[in-house]
């Protein structure tokens, strides 16, 4: 029974914090739908990949949007006809780099160990870069969606009734009820993973001894491997993780606690979850082996600078 209520306890508090962040991705990304054209997108983005990464990485900053809020965003983007580099770059970078979190990493760091800081700040930019990059080589015009019997209805309900722009205006009243009708259906399809993965984070946290994280340091690249699978398992909203990877800093090494800042924001448990519920299994797969990869590399090699 202790089990139980410590899990029910840490799965309230994963699931509300993530609610409102999931609600405010949904509704950029139903904005994103209704007041922006295919045609837009298509113009405004370079064709070049790595200038099209470049411009995922400043959505990132200019629509923030926390871990829990991306995946929606980033989806409605790729159903726009926006590159998947551009839209996995900014699927990366926002949560590491929006304002909210950049303010918390200040806070937390930027005294005794401003290094952290700025590192967490560049190397979440690099990332971003280079994993959209190569995804975008990868699946380059690859269709990688997993569209849901909702978004299968209402597209075949879309390309019924809009032959023509008349009828298209009957159909949607007002911006406003459109706006509406998609913040749902995407609330409705990534919700219920996000229950998921909150579940398994849940777990997780109640079940895994912390003790055992600090007899596991025992070396620079074993710390690294630890802190990149707690920030995985342990599931914290990013606005937040600034202030754990503090209370970490007697215990491991900076590279392994910027490891730990690095990875945690762009994947955890219960963002697998939903990115299985969205996304193609092949590219989930290869998407998450490269950001635990290129993050592994690159805090070994600013081990040494910090």
């Amino acid at each position: 029974m202790e089990l139980i209520k410590d899990v029910s306890i840490v799965f309230m508090s994963i699931f509300f914090e993530s609610l409102p962040f999931l609600l405010l991705g949904s509704l950029i990304s139903s904005i994103i739908e209704t007041f922006v054209s295919d045609d837009t997108m298509v113009k405004i983005m370079p064709k070049n990949k790595f200038l099209g990464s470049i411009v995922g990485v400043f959505l990132g900053f200019f629509l923030p949007a926390c871990d829990c809020a991306v995946i929606p965003v980033s989806k409605r983007l790729i159903k726009k006809k926006v590159p998947i580099n551009v839209a996995v770059s900014f699927m990366l970078a926002s949560p590491i780099i929006n304002p909210v979190v950049l303010l918390s990493t200040y806070y937390a760091f930027f005294k005794n160990n401003p290094n952290i800081f700025w590192f967490r700040l560049l190397f979440g930019i690099l990332i971003a870069l280079v994993i959209g990059t190569i995804i975008g080589i990868i699946f380059d015009k690859k269709n990688i969606i997993k569209n849901s019997l909702l978004e299968d209805d209402e597209d075949d309900h879309e390309h019924e009734h809009c032959n023509c722009n008349n009828h298209c205006d009957k159909e949607k009243n007002s911006k406003i009820l459109s706006i509406i009708k998609h913040t749902t259906l995407d609330m409705f399809d990534v919700v219920k993973y996000l229950m998921l993965g909150a579940l398994l984070a849940s777990f997780a946290q109640v079940l895994l001894p912390r003790n055992i994280l600090s007899l596991l340091n025992s070396s620079n690249i074993l710390s690294i491997i630890v802190l990149m699978l707690f920030a995985y398992l342990i599931s914290l909203c990013s606005t937040s993780d600034s202030f754990v990877g503090k209370s970490l800093m007697s215990s491991f090494s900076k590279s392994s606690i910027l490891a730990y800042l690095l990875l945690g924001p762009m994947i955890d448990i219960k963002n697998t979850i939903v990115l299985f519920g969205n996304y193609k299994k092949k590219f989930v797969i290869i998407l998450i082996s490269l950001i635990f990869v290129v993050t592994f590399i690159c805090s070994l090699l600013v081990g040494g600078l910090l």
